[in-house]
């Protein structure tokens, strides 16, 4: 989000200090419970009934949902194609930190780590490592095919100790099929078959199968609740995104939430919770997208916690895991402590060194995403003799 106003009716209006100081502070949060999370599964063999990472989970795609739709609207009111851009912004803004992780988890499960992590098929080696980079790791068709009992040897998995990484590679189809729809079909933007046909048939089992199984459940019906009230966020008119319908919404919410928990448990995964935990995150967000002001130490603290909270996502299991069994026989609160303190030094680390610059590379690739996606012209055909006119340059997949 930016300070800008918006260049077209379609785009997303921007959104105050506050608000953004919000949603940095939630993603920061949620990077923290993933973490407790696998310190409950590491240290303590999941005996513990921790929520935290779930919730986290939920959070973060009603957060990419919200803020998705926000992007694909500005996108929508360019001129011009579209998709190559946003697929090039979102390749580089997932990939960036996400390649060189992805390295030093393998060198860290090579030279570190002598456990094994996750599920029973095999995870480490060239092929995890080739299928975690094309964002293969867990994908949809591995499931379906494991839900009918096929003997599947070649599953790709998340790389051993890189087990959040299930989580990415659906929110990257989900970028590719959300992107597809949006611009292909309601934009009637044109790719070249050669690449629209295989980002097809990869990214929308993907979002059908996370609609109703997966690992968390019903994660692209939870995002897509985040895009509903991304959309309705640009949409409504800004003196209706304060006061009452704040109230209403976080009222409503907080009360049928407390509820739900006390029926059936508190499951963030469940559609109706997380419905449920949309209504209060966003009418907190309702409130304070009209605040003049958010004291500047409080908004650099969440600034900074949240630059490097994708990086802490990604890198932190791992690191748990080498403190872990290069601390056996320490006290436990000592190797706790101290694996989530490494984590977040090397997550700033990662950050610093790779994540950060993921602008400059979405810039490096949306030339190189518009030669390769959008359908090459054809040359108009010079005057005849007779004086016909060429037919004017057509466009093909």
């Amino acid at each position: 989000m930016n300070a800008r106003a918006p260049s077209s009716p379609l785009a997303a209006p921007p959104i105050g200090a506050a608000a953004t100081a919000y949603l940095d502070a939630l993603r920061a949060i949620a990077a923290n419970l993933v973490i407790g999370s696998h310190i409950v599964l590491i240290h303590f063999d999941g005996t513990i009934r921790y929520p935290g990472g779930s919730l986290a989970v939920a959070v973060f795609f009603l957060l990419s949902g919200f803020l998705i739709t926000q992007s694909m609207l500005n996108w929508a009111a360019r001129p011009g194609p579209r998709l190559p851009g946003f697929l090039a912004d979102r390749v580089a803004r997932i990939m960036t930190p996400f390649v060189p992780a992805l390295l030093l988890i393998v060198l860290a499960n090579g030279w570190l780590i002598s456990s094994h992590w996750g599920a029973p098929e095999v995870n480490t080696g060239l092929r995890p490592f080739l299928g975690n980079l094309l964002q293969l790791q867990d994908h949809s068709l591995f499931q379906f095919l494991e839900m009918l009992r096929l003997d599947m040897p070649w599953r790709i998995r998340p790389y051993n100790t890189a087990e959040p990484f299930w989580t990415v590679s659906v929110e990257m189809w989900i970028y590719v099929a959300m992107g597809l729809f949006v611009f292909c079909v309601l934009c009637q933007e044109r790719l070249r078959r050669r690449y629209l046909w295989p980002l097809a048939a990869l990214s929308f089992p993907v979002l059908v199968w996370n609609a109703a199984a997966g690992g968390g459940k019903s994660l692209t019906l939870i995002w897509l609740v985040g895009a509903a009230a991304g959309w309705a966020f640009a949409r409504l008119p800004a003196y209706r995104r304060s006061g009452w319908l704040a109230f209403w919404l976080v009222a409503l919410g907080s009360v049928a939430l407390v509820g739900r928990a006390a029926k059936i448990g508190f499951d963030p995964y469940d559609l109706q919770t997380a419905a449920l935990i949309a209504l209060v995150m966003f009418g907190v967000l309702c409130h304070l997208l009209n605040a003049r002001s958010v004291p500047a130490p409080v908004e650099r603290a969440c600034r900074f916690f949240a630059s490097y909270s994708y990086s802490l996502y990604l890198i932190h299991n791992t690191v748990l895991v080498v403190v872990w069994e290069t601390t056996r026989g320490a006290p436990r609160w000592l190797a706790i402590v101290g694996g989530v303190l490494l984590s977040h030094l090397v997550a700033y680390g990662l950050y610093l060194a790779f994540e950060r610059h993921y602008r400059p590379v979405a810039r490096w690739l949306r030339p190189r995403f518009e030669q390769a996606l959008l359908p090459r012209s054809r040359p108009a055909r010079r005057p005849t003799a007779h004086g016909t006119v060429g037919l004017e340059a057509a466009s093909r997949f």
